[in-house]
């Protein structure tokens, strides 16, 4: 009988970790924006990953990936952009960084979406996709 309570209380305590670490994923997912910017005279684009807070950091390890589209009839660089694309804003902390920034060159009005992995201090969410138009 004792087995059997403490093979339930295991299972429970499984069950509510997985579920903990579920719902932090979904809380960095939120605390993490992608901004997108044309600057049409200059003819470049800037696509800006930032935690919405000072406690949300990207990934730095993660692969980061962007994926690019233009506004019909434009002229687009470059239409994938990968972590070698990117410059990192430093936050001190190792694998963390504050901001992601990616530059590309475009004519026209720009979107598409980025798969990353944003962190806390202490936790960091699965990888997830953030979505970006520019003005």
């Amino acid at each position: 009988m004792k087995i059997g309570f403490a093979l339930a209380a295991l299972a429970f305590g499984a069950v509510t970790a997985l579920s903990s670490s579920v719902v932090a994923d979904e809380k960095l997912e939120s605390k993490m924006g992608v901004k997108a910017t044309l600057d049409a005279a200059k003819k470049s684009a800037s696509i800006v990953a930032k935690g919405i807070d000072d406690k949300t950091y990207v990934n730095t390890e993660y692969p980061i990936k962007c994926s690019v589209t233009i506004a019909s009839g434009g002229k687009l660089e470059k239409a994938e952009l990968t972590k070698a694309d990117a410059v990192f804003e430093a936050s001190g902390k190792e694998g963390k960084a504050k901001s992601a920034t990616f530059k590309v060159g475009a004519d026209k009005a720009i979107e598409g979406k980025c798969k990353l992995v944003a962190c806390t201090d202490s936790a960091c969410s699965s990888p997830f996709e953030v979505t970006f138009k520019s003005q």
